[in-house]
């Protein structure tokens, strides 16, 4: 009876071991290129990897530009869905049609065979091919359009000048500067960051420096943790800390009159975590989201968020340093002028934003 029991037990444990786990959708996809097109190449060049990393891909290149069958067969595409190619490369996954190559195009590329590869989907070069394809408008797949549209949402911000920058197609390696710098030349750092030296204007050299590297390990910790919280009644309670203790710490730059050091440490690490908890943190949710569409493990992801750290931290130790060289040439009556000028930036700030 033993033995039975372990040979059922035994076989029940293969029987489990060999089953498909999250099964993949096949996925197709079509390159429409040219020999000669530098562009088409790069896109070749990163098709073998992305073929790597899915073994349910299936990869069918036609060249256009000396193959007259397969050009007629592009154009014939066009006409069925109302495209237009004005140039290849030319990439169809699903019903997904992606023009060009480049960093932009690379992880959408990604994204829909990554999509496809967990949803039932219609293969539209495959359907005008065999001549079944019934038209985008009555083939029910636009769930991939429509969560690229969301995603839009979640990783594009508005500059001045700029205008739009959408984060999407960036890969990490070149996102994270970016966002780490706008978040350090962001409004509400910067004027705060220039509160804080005016604040520091009478320490020592050797206690400024350590008051400057706690600053930024404080707040660097604090808008993480905010950023991962996400309750707007913190940053609306940092503004207020903010607010507060500028006006005590201008009172008693105009009486001359100074708190004991550690009541004056007590208050400035309250202050520079209210710091931390105004920061936008705009720029570290589109970080989380690109984290989100990579498959990466968490080890990684600390390293992106450290990365992500110190691409904010270094503009403003930069913008700490100038500020600390200039300070000195700048007379008092002009720093407090100054002081009274970021107090009502202050005001305005909690008031109308």
């Amino acid at each position: 009876m033993k033995k039975i029991t372990k040979t059922l037990f035994l076989f029940l444990l293969t029987f489990l071991c060999i089953l498909p786990v999250n099964a993949k959708e096949k996925v197709n996809l079509y390159l429409f290129w040219g020999d000669g097109c530098p562009h088409c190449a790069m896109e070749k060049e990163y098709l073998e990897t992305l073929e790597k990393e899915f073994p349910n891909l299936t990869i069918t290149k036609y060249e256009v530009w000396y193959n007259e069958e397969n050009k007629s067969f592009l154009n014939k595409i066009a006409t069925e869905t109302n495209n237009s190619f004005t140039g290849v490369p030319v990439t169809i996954i699903g019903q997904t049609i992606i023009k060009g190559f480049g960093t932009t195009t690379e992880q959408e590329i990604r994204r829909a065979v990554s999509y496809y590869s967990e949803n039932k989907h219609h293969d539209i070069v495959s359907e005008i091919k065999s001549g079944t394809y019934e038209g985008v408008e009555e083939i029910p797949d636009t769930k991939f359009q429509k969560e690229e549209k969301k995603l839009d949402e979640k990783t594009t911000t508005k500059l001045p000048i700029i205008g739009e920058i959408n984060y999407k197609n960036y890969d990490l390696l070149t996102a994270i500067p970016i966002l780490g710098v706008l978040t350090a030349l962001s409004f509400l750092s910067i004027f705060l960051t220039i509160i804080y030296s005016l604040l520091l204007n009478q320490k020592e050299k050797k206690e400024k420096i350590l008051l400057s590297l706690a600053y930024i390990i404080i707040i660097s910790i604090t808008h993480i943790i905010n950023t991962n919280l996400n309750i707007s009644l913190l940053n609306g309670l940092g503004r207020l800390i903010i607010l507060l203790l500028t006006i005590f710490f201008i009172i008693n730059f105009v009486r001359k009159t100074k708190p004991s050091n550690k009541l004056e440490n007590i208050l400035l690490i309250i202050f520079f975590l209210a710091v931390g908890l105004v920061i936008p943190t705009t720029n570290l949710n589109i970080l989380n989201t690109l984290i989100s569409l990579e498959e990466i493990n968490a080890l990684y992801q600390i390293v992106i968020n450290i990365s992500y750290v110190i691409s904010f931290i270094i503009p403003i130790i930069l913008l700490l340093f100038i500020i600390y060289k200039v300070e000195k040439i700048v007379p008092k009556k002009i720093k407090l002028v100054l002081n009274t000028i970021l107090l009502i930036i202050n005001i305005f700030v909690i008031n109308f934003i």
